[in-house]
């Protein structure tokens, strides 16, 4: 093991779920068998019928680390998430959706980087399993892609941080956490809003200790349709009261969630183009 900051600060992993009892399994155990053993884990259970309860039971019978919350109301994962932030003791927090896992490293990754600066944020680069026995890892083109940055303008563009950062849990809570009336892009729109509000730099480590699993048949908790995607773009905007060529960069986020069906693809080509479409070109040339 490397060598660890100075001190054995609690580190905690907040994990959302609903009905995916086998693969929360997983995602727990890759918390528990970190290097680093200073944590606590919060589960929040999104009123799940699968045996997720009987799980969680059994589970804080034998590991001390481990606490859950049972929701009466399925309020998504955003909520799930906002009541473990809330109720998070440790000095820094980072989260797991329950569908992927954690390299042994990477929580010590993280401790190791922010031995340097405790009071910034700090992103990896992902690995992808898309098949049993199959994980990708990122190429060079992707890494060298990704970058530290304090202009919280340049997620317009992209969201580079992905789905998970790791914080001081106080900077986090601050910044309001998840925004519940969002149903599409909240994680987009909770690291804009935290490096907007909390005027921090969010760093990017190369090594890539957390998968995402592709290969399952449920589905993922960042999944939603078209309509939802382009209500949050809208909500987005406004929230944050986007000038017009803000929304034009953000605009270009929509074209990955173009589907394969040509009706449905011809409407949201139609709402790209509509007023604003003019400038897409100046999407991918112009720096903001």
């Amino acid at each position: 093991m490397s060598q660890l900051i100075d001190y054995n600060p609690l580190v905690t992993v907040y994990i959302p779920t609903y009905n995916r009892v086998k693969l929360l399994e997983r995602a727990v155990n890759s918390v528990l068998e970190q290097t680093y053993q200073n944590l606590e884990v919060i589960i929040v259970d999104d009123c799940s019928t699968d045996g997720t309860e009987i799980y969680l039971k059994k589970l804080i019978e034998k590991e001390t680390r481990v606490r859950y919350f049972l929701k009466e109301k399925n309020l998504g994962a955003c909520n799930s998430r906002n009541i473990a932030i809330e109720d998070a003791k440790g000095l820094f927090i980072t989260g797991l959706d329950d569908d992927d896992y954690f390299e042994r490293n990477r929580i010590e990754l993280f401790l190791n980087a922010a031995n340097n600066n405790e009071n910034e944020g700090y992103y990896t680069s992902t690995k992808l399993k898309v098949s049993e026995g199959v994980v990708l890892s990122p190429s060079f083109l992707i890494k060298f892609k990704r970058s530290s940055f304090k202009n919280y303008k340049k997620l317009l563009k992209q969201n580079f941080i992905g789905n998970q950062v790791f914080i001081k849990t106080d900077i986090l809570r601050n910044s309001g956490g998840f925004d519940e009336s969002f149903e599409a892009w909240q994680d987009l729109e909770c690291w804009y809003n935290l490096m907007k509000t909390q005027s921090i730099k969010i760093n990017f480590i190369a090594e890539a200790t957390q998968i995402i699993d592709l290969s399952h048949e449920h589905e993922r908790i960042t999944e939603k349709n078209i309509h939802n995607v382009v209500m949050a773009f809208k909500l987005f905007s406004q929230k944050h009261k986007l000038n017009k060529m803000q929304r034009i960069i953000l605009q270009g986020q929509l074209i990955q969630y173009m589907p394969k069906d040509f009706s449905t693809s011809r409407k949201l080509l139609l709402f790209l183009l509509t007023r604003q479409g003019f400038y897409l070109k100046r999407i991918f040339n112009r720096s903001m």
